[in-house]
């Protein structure tokens, strides 16, 4: 085996400890977001609005940490995917983009329904439940990754007589 075959077959548990890890975070935030902010429109309306708004300080405590940690996560996962070989070409593409636009409506719609319209809180739940699925979309790539390897290295052509 090449060296280049033997690290890619190394990095196969590190891929699916990855894979692990990102489950359990996109299940735990989805676990922490019904449990706080509810399923519903009115119970995430509720949430910004209710008996004690959300503060501009607040909201942002929660925003600055989640405008790096998601899109990193998302970077991260889609660069081990394309290495791995197991994703490619436009529908890559569109996962990709889509994860980015639904983090960052997730993000940005918070203070949408507490400083501008109450019912952009639909916009909330349906980025946070999309983020959520394209993660575990994500999760199950990198788990076949991890089950697959990484691609082999393509064999150099023989090399013909007098140098060339």
């Amino acid at each position: 085996m090449s060296p280049v075959a033997s690290r890619a077959r190394a990095l196969r548990p590190v891929i699916g400890l990855f894979s692990l890890f990102v489950f359990l975070q996109a299940s735990s935030a989805a676990v922490l977001f019904a449990l706080k902010l509810g399923l519903t429109p009115a119970s995430v309306e509720l949430f910004y609005l209710g008996d004690r708004p959300r503060s501009l300080g607040g909201l942002l405590e929660v925003a600055v940490p989640h405008l790096l940690a998601v899109p990193l996560t998302v970077f991260i996962v889609a660069h081990v995917v394309t290495w791995a070989g197991v994703g490619r070409g436009p529908a890559l593409v569109l996962l990709t983009r889509l994860s980015f636009a639904t983090a960052l409506i997730g993000v940005g719609a918070g203070f949408a329904v507490r400083f501008l319209w109450p019912a952009l809180s639909m916009l909330k739940l349906a980025a946070f439940l999309g983020l959520e699925g394209l993660l575990f979309v994500w999760v199950a790539m990198l788990a076949r990754a991890s089950r697959l390897g990484l691609p082999s290295p393509r064999p150099s052509p023989p090399r013909g007589e007098g140098g060339t």
